[in-house]
């Protein structure tokens, strides 16, 4: 009888049964539902009542189901002291297959051999998706006889119906050229060889995830079996990284032109730059059309190629064509960042008119193509927008340039108390970002704030500048140490928990 058996054994009361005939009594199994309780339950699916070992066997299934993702030392160190032998792995075939799996594949990951191999064998027999990932972990097996036997029965599974499961399940398949134990790349390579026998149908397709289709996408690039399909099926899929894949074998695409000028017309920005970075080994006169639109993009990287591609084949004046755009009202975004790279301050004043403008975008463009003329005006525009009301692309765009200068701590912590939450919680970034003695201070304040999210926040940076102090090498100061401890002993009034070292790095007792 095994140990739970005795924790759970009552006297059946009334006297229904003799005091020398306990019954057992089995617990609320409905109440199990985390993982690794499967533990402290797996004994019930041996026992001899099997109402009991059923309802057990079921509570196992549907708590092991609900992980995701299947890590091989995560479970060998969940289930490795399970006490199975033979014997018991027999008792799985009363019941149902699926359940029946379930129990096979924890009992392969046990810590005796023999029960381990005799799992292996009954999960080779089953002949089902579910078994595919234990059989695959047992290659790691340190019984040679085990490793063989698995990889054997991983090559019976390398079959067509079966391709869109082991894509599906392509972390397991690279995890098996980490193995270090036996070299399985030859293994690897016929699964490989396998996904790629035979292209999927769109529908095929449209079932897989990002990273499945990337993982099919990348696995017939390398391969080299690269066509018209395929191609067009790359330019055309959703996931930017399948697009930046053709990008990087662009050598094996036969019809260029086309392909090349649907990837400089991407939404993704990375795929804009991988494409324009392309068209310096190709003919340029055939790209001089794409290449003058190219030069409004708004990419930095973008446009700065496609001048220096233009400059090749014509003679451009860049910034006439970008003060004509602006002129026009066309173009107007890339306008203002193209002329601030190639001018001087004499646009500034054409620029701020813009910092009036309704679209957010326009005003954030006006603000960058500022601050590239003239830093120190960028900065002071970048103060007067987060003292104003702003849309929150526009005061984000404010704080990248306020990182780049440093910052004025008294003027923001005059703002703190004056802005909203959007406004604080870049405040507090900034604060984060230049660490001194005295930024504690501001994330003890911070915690006094009526809304949770900034003081989730500043605890966050509280714990960091607190790890953070013990490597600063200036000194303190008077101001600086008044203001910490000020708002440490309010936030001590307001029961606030908080750093209790605080009093100490500031020479405090």
């Amino acid at each position: 009888m095994s140990i739970f058996e005795n924790i759970f054994r009552k006297k059946k009361e009334n006297g229904q049964t003799s005091p020398s005939k306990p019954r057992f009594y089995a617990p609320d199994f409905d109440k199990y539902d985390e993982f690794g309780q499967i533990v402290t339950i797996f004994d019930y699916t041996l026992n001899s009542d099997f109402a009991v070992a059923n309802k057990a066997g079921q509570t196992i299934n549907r708590l092991f189901n609900s992980v995701q993702v299947f890590k091989n030392k995560q479970l060998y160190d969940t289930f490795r002291y399970l006490r199975i032998n033979k014997a018991d792995i027999k008792k799985f075939d009363r019941f149902d297959k699926e359940i029946e799996v379930t129990l096979l594949c924890i009992a392969s990951m046990n810590g005796n051999g023999y029960s381990r191999e005799e799992a292996l064998n009954r999960l080779i027999e089953l002949q089902t998706q579910r078994t595919i990932p234990f059989i695959l972990f047992r290659l790691a097996d340190w019984v040679t006889p085990i490793r063989k036997k698995a990889e054997s029965a991983i090559q019976k599974f390398l079959v067509a119906e079966n391709t869109t499961y082991f894509i599906q399940n392509h972390k397991l398949i690279s995890w098996l050229l980490q193995v270090q134990r036996a070299d399985l790349s030859e293994l690897y390579n016929q699964i490989i060889n396998s996904v790629t026998q035979k292209r999927l149908t769109p529908e095929q397709l449209k079932g897989l995830n990002e990273g499945d289709r990337f993982f099919y996408f990348k696995s017939l690039a390398k391969t080299g079996l690269i066509d018209s399909e395929l191609i067009n099926q790359m330019q055309n899929d959703k996931y930017y990284l399948i697009r930046i894949l053709l990008i990087k074998h662009f050598d094996k695409v036969n019809d260029i032109k086309p392909v090349l000028i649907n990837l400089l017309s991407d939404k993704s920005q990375k795929v804009r730059q991988g494409a324009v970075n392309l068209i310096a080994n190709q003919e340029l006169n055939e790209y001089e059309t794409v290449l003058r639109v190219l030069i409004f993009d708004g990419s930095t990287s973008v446009r700065f190629e496609a001048r220096r591609l233009l400059t090749k084949v014509c003679d451009c004046d860049f910034k006439k064509i970008y003060q004509e755009s602006l002129s026009k009202q066309k173009q107007i975004i890339g306008s203002i960042l193209g002329l601030s790279e190639i001018s001087d301050k004499s646009e500034i004043p054409l620029f701020q008119k813009y910092l009036d403008s309704n679209r957010a975008r326009i005003r954030t463009a006006s603000l960058i193509g500022i601050y590239n003329l003239d830093s120190n005006l960028g900065t002071e525009k970048a103060y007067q927008i987060l003292e104003t009301e702003n849309p929150v692309s526009t005061r984000r765009a404010a704080e990248s340039l306020l990182a780049k200068q440093g910052i004025d701590f008294k003027r923001l912590r005059k703002l703190y108390d004056l802005t909203d939450s959007t406004g604080k919680k870049i405040i507090l970034r900034l604060f984060n970002q230049f660490s001194g003695w005295s930024v504690a201070g501001d994330f003890l304040k911070a915690l006094t704030d009526n809304d949770k999210k900034i003081q989730l926040m500043a605890r966050v940076f509280l714990e960091s500048w607190n790890n953070y102090t013990i490597s600063l090498a200036t000194g303190q100061s008077q101001e600086d140490k008044d203001y910490v401890l000020n708002w440490y002993k309010k936030t001590k009034e307001m029961g606030i928990q908080v750093p209790g070292n605080i009093p100490f790095i500031f020479g405090e007792k």
